[in-house]
């Protein structure tokens, strides 16, 4: 005979555990819904908002890259090797490096433009808007390793040209120490001709020497050789 379980008055008056948790779970839920609701629409408007930025971006990008790219045809067409460019022609590439910058300052098109204007500037003779144009550059974040070595080379220069050695030292130091190694040969040919200028002949014939270990299939090595023979006598 199977013996019956008795279950109390007190345990069929108390809930079901299972149930109690899922209704708590239910009015949590609703308490909070609107809150959930609100957060849902935030994430989802942040993702729209992101894919159009980029859609846009990408579209200013291709602007850039074909006003950049009609701006470096004119500079090749000034700056050939076969013909000498005018000032006027020089000075019109620069109006359009000029449009990039302004009008898409945030693209890379706009970055290296500021490049191209500093190395314009800088053969027109005008060291302190090279030096301007190259240290805008410098403070852009993003920029590749090659152009951030590049511009502090022609920062370099236009100091140079105005004569400013030490700062000029400075740029050609910093040079070395972020640049390509490919840079580094011509850097040391820099800073020797600067100390010379500065009567600083050790420091000259230090880096005169230290350029035909980096450059020792440079054509340009004859010409060190005689400086150092001239400094050293």
């Amino acid at each position: 005979m199977v013996k019956k379980i008795k279950i109390s008055k007190k345990k069929l008056k108390q809930p079901d555990e299972f149930i109690t948790f899922t209704e708590k779970g239910l009015r949590l839920i609703g308490k909070y819904l609107k809150h959930i609701a609100i957060g849902a629409v935030v994430v989802v408007f942040i993702l729209l908002a992101f894919f159009i930025f980029r859609y846009w971006e990408k579209g200013k990008e291709a602007q850039a890259s074909q006003k950049f790219n009609s701006a470096v045809d004119l500079y090749q067409k000034a700056n050939s090797p076969y013909r000498e460019g005018t000032s006027d022609e020089f000075r019109n590439v620069l109006g359009r490096f000029d449009e990039v910058i302004g009008q898409f300052p945030r693209t890379s098109s706009g970055r290296i433009a500021l490049l191209h204007k500093g190395n314009i500037h800088l053969r027109l003779g005008e060291f302190e808007e090279a030096v301007k144009a190259y240290e805008t550059l410098l403070t852009k974040s993003g920029i590749e390793k090659v152009y951030h070595s590049l511009a502090l080379e022609g920062l370099g220069y236009a100091y140079e040209g105005k004569k400013e050695y030490e700062k000029a030292l400075h740029a050609f130091k910093e040079t070395l120490r972020k640049g390509e190694k490919l840079q580094s040969a011509e850097t040391y040919l820099n800073m020797g001709r600067i100390y010379e200028e500065m009567g600083k002949t050790d420091e000259a014939l230090e880096n005169y020497k230290s350029y035909l270990k980096v450059a020792q299939k440079s054509q340009k090595n004859q010409f060190v050789l005689r400086k150092i023979s001239l400094l050293e006598n």
